[in-house]
C-alpha cells in the first residue's frame, strides 16, 4: 500500500515540478563584465568585475574592479 502511494505521489509531483539533472552544469570558467550591479554595495556604483562562470548554471563575481 505504501509503495503505491508513494508511487502515486510522486506522478503527481511530477507534473508540477520538472525534473533536473544534478550533473547538468558545464565546465568553469572565468569571464569579464564592464558594468555589474552586483558592485553596487561595494563600489558605489556598477563597477567592471571577474565572474566565475559555469555554462548552464550562471555566474558568481568574485572580484569588483572599483
Amino acid at each position: 500500500m505504501y509503495r503505491k502511494l508513494e508511487a502515486m505521489g510522486s506522478g503527481l509531483l511530477a507534473l508540477f515540478v520538472p525534473k533536473v539533472d544534478a550533473g547538468a552544469c558545464g565546465a568553469e570558467y572565468l569571464t569579464s563584465y564592464s558594468s555589474c550591479w552586483q558592485c553596487q554595495s561595494q563600489c558605489g556604483y556598477w563597477a567592471s568585475c571577474a565572474a566565475r562562470c559555469r555554462s548552464g548554471c550562471g555566474c558568481e563575481v568574485v572580484l569588483c574592479s572599483c
